[in-house]
Parts: structure tokens; C-alpha cells; sequence
């Protein structure tokens, strides 16, 4: 099959990057919201969390609505309810207000994850489609440096709430861009739904990627704490340390998308990242006084976390028995996902509470090496390749 043009392919990719980037926008402005409206930083951490909930429950519910209204008309009204909310943002002067328009954001986000996702899988084929997959995987690590720039020269200023006049400008601005972006519909024949959920390649492809963002997320969320902690680093150089390891999952992504081009085998890419991520959390845990040691850690477990990603979105097609179950399957993996999103920050700060650093090594070997173990054999995949031809 021909490759299709690039130029639609990178349009999906950056309407993905404005739903993620709404996420890195939230840190650097966390105590500016909690100032302007006297709340406490638990408060705005939960208004915040909002952003992510939806990440769990709403996955299906989206490739419900791929298959009824197909991708494109999702991915732009997930792009104005993010840009619409953003503008709101920007004006609102209630908590209360400010938290529902953060969750409806994280119900756009998940519109836009699902069916951007979906429509890439739809649009290519072969070649193209491991390399399409491996751009999109690095839309959240990307999305979310583009957060924190973005937001950055308004923090701890009074004007902290055009960043949200910026992101909701640069959102809606995208909508003009609706006439480039590939009118697929699903097509499924029928019960799509029910196959997806029923495919068990399918649930285990979401069952690993949870794991893998329990270890990855869970890390993200105290590596600052950790190396302030442990290593004494001032916390706004710990923070830096975390997102430069964190934007090197983008790294990882890349390196996973040509190997698997070059004819790699994914179980042997993926015991590949399985060692990589046990080391990478051996040399960032341990509580040893070698601080480039433990930044290698780090960088290292965020190079498996995005080279993970990779590895899952660039197989998952081939557990499809046809292609218009796109939305459904990416709809079914995202929202697995999200629930092992939503348990790493609990778990991971309350392990930081205990103080006992190899814990940390256990949670992130053990999630890591079932995450190996659910992978769908290269076999399975094969299989259902075959079938689809």
C-alpha cells in the first residue's frame, strides 16, 4: 500500500499536543490558583486531578462514539471544548467553576487521545503506521514540555491567567484546520464493541501500558521529592531534572519506532525495556550518594516509559481483526490505562511517606515484569496479521 501524506499526519499530532500540553500548564501555575482563590495546595491538587479522571472511565464510551460519528468529528469537538474551557480559565474568578471546566478539559482530552489515536491507525497502514504510531507516542511527554513553557512566563505573576488566553487561542485556532484532516468513519461490521472489548490481546496490550504508567507516572510524580530528599537538590532543580529525564521519553519512542521498522521482534524489544527499566530503577532508587547515578536512573526508566508506549501503539493494530475497531481499541487501551494513571501518584507518595527506598525498586520491577508477561506474544500478533489478509 502507497504511503498516504504526511501533512494530515502531523495535524492529528498537533491537535494531540494541545490536549496534552493543558496538562504540563497546570504545574507551574498550581500556586497562582491556590493564591488567587485562597484554597489549599491539596485543593488545587485535586481540582488538577480532574484533568486525569476521566482517563478512566471514558475511554470506551469515546470509541462508542467513533464508531457512531467517526474520528474526525470527535477529535475537533475535543479540540473546541479544550480551547472553549482554556478561554474560561481566563476569566473565571470561582474555584468551583474552575474545577468543572478542568474535568470537562479531561473529557475533551480523552475525546482527543481516542480518536487521534484511532484516526492514525485508520489513515495508515505497513510502514507508515509503525512510524505514525511511534510519533503519536510521544505526544504526552512533548505536550506536556509545551505545558510547561508555555505557562512559565506567567507564573507567580498577576497576569498567571494568560497562559490560559495563549493555550485557548492556539487550541481553537487548530479548528480552521478541520478540511485537512482524513473524513474516516469506522466501518466496523458490526459488534466492533464487543469484539474489542472481548480480544483479549486487546485488554492485555491496555493491562501492560497500566503497568508500565504505574512505574512511569508514579516515578514522575516523586523524583522531585526523591532527589530533594535524598540527594538534598533544591526542589526547582529537582524539577528540572525530572522533566529534561521525562522529555527523553520522546527519546525512547524513537528508538523503539526504528528498530521495530528494522524488523526487531516486539518481545525482544520488550525484554529489552524490561532490563533497561530494572536497572534504570535499581540506579534511581537506591539512596547512594552518586547523584549522576540516580539522574541516569531516571533518564533511564523515561526512555522505557516512552519506548513502552511505542511498542504497544505500534502492535495493537495487528490485534485487530479490521481496521474500522481503531476507535474501540484505542478507546479500551487508554482507559485501562488511565486506571493504572490514577493509582501511581497514591501509591508512589505513600511509599515516599515510609522512607523505605526499596520499595520503590519492588513496585517498579514487579509492574515492569508483569507488564512483560501480558504482552501478546509476537505469535498472537502474527496470527491476527495474517488473518487480516
Amino acid at each position: 500500500m502507497n504511503n498516504k501524506s504526511w501533512f494530515p499526519i502531523f495535524l492529528i499530532y498537533a491537535c494531540g499536543l494541545a490536549g496534552t500540553s493543558a496538562l504540563g500548564m497546570m504545574g507551574p501555575l498550581a500556586v497562582d490558583i491556590g493564591g488567587f482563590f485562597n484554597v489549599p495546595a491539596a485543593t488545587v491538587g485535586l481540582a488538577i486531578a480532574g484533568q486525569l479522571l476521566p482517563l478512566a472511565f471514558a475511554g470506551l464510551v469515546m470509541g462508542w462514539l467513533i464508531d457512531r460519528l467517526g474520528p474526525r468529528p470527535l477529535l475537533l469537538l475535543g479540540l473546541f471544548t479544550m480551547g472553549g474551557c482554556s478561554l474560561a480559565n481566563a476569566w473565571l474568578d470561582s474555584f468551583a467553576l474552575l474545577r468543572g471546566t478542568l474535568l470537562l478539559q479531561g473529557i475533551a482530552l480523552v475525546a482527543m487521545m481516542t480518536s487521534g489515536q484511532g484516526l492514525l491507525m485508520m489513515f495508515t497502514a505497513g510502514r507508515q503506521q509503525v512510524q505514525a504510531m511511534t510519533l503519536w507516542s510521544t505526544v504526552t511527554p512533548v505536550g506536556y514540555a509545551l505545558g510547561l513553557l508555555a505557562a512559565s512566563p506567567f507564573a507567580g505573576s498577576e497576569d498567571w491567567q494568560r497562559a490560559f488566553t495563549w493555550h485557548s487561542g492556539i487550541t481553537l485556532a487548530l479548528l480552521v484546520t478541520a478540511p485537512w484532516l482524513p473524513a474516516l468513519r469506522a466501518g466496523s461490521s458490526g459488534g466492533g464493541l464487543w469484539t474489542v472489548v472481548r480480544n483479549s490481546r486487546v485488554v492485555r496490550f491496555g493491562m501492560s501500558l497500566s503497568l508500565s504508567a504505574l512505574a512511569g507516572i508514579g516515578s514522575s510524580a516523586v523524583g522531585a521529592l526523591y532527589f530533594n530528599r535524598v540527594h538534598g537538590l533544591e526542589l526547582g532543580t529537582s524539577a528540572q531534572v525530572m522533566a529534561v529525564a521525562s522529555v527523553c521519553g520522546v527519546v525512547g519512542s524513537i528508538v523503539i519506532g526504528v528498530l521495530l521498522n528494522r524488523g526487531w521482534p516486539g518481545n525482544r524489544l520488550a525484554m529489552l525495556i524490561l532490563l533497561t527499566a530494572t536497572l534504570g530503577a535499581a540506579a534511581f532508587y537506591w539512596p547512594s550518594d552518586v547523584l549522576a547515578l540516580a539522574v541516569a536512573g531516571a533518564v533511564l526508566q523515561q526512555l522505557c516509559v516512552g519506548g513502552f508506549i511505542a511498542l504497544v501503539y505500534s502492535l495493537l493494530p495487528r490485534a485487530l481483526p479490521e481496521p474500522g475497531m481503531a476507535g474501540f481499541a484505542a478507546g479500551l487501551v487508554g482507559q485501562i490505562t488511565g486506571i493504572g494513571a490514577a493509582f501511581s501518584a497514591p501509591l508512589y507518595f505513600g511509599v515516599l511517606d515510609m522512607n523505605q527506598w526499596h520499595y520503590f525498586v519492588v513496585i517498579s520491577v514487579v509492574a515492569w515484569g508483569c507488564g512483560y508477561l501480558l504482552l501478546p506474544s509476537e505469535r498472537d500478533a502474527s496470527a491476527v496479521a495474517a488473518s487480516n489478509h
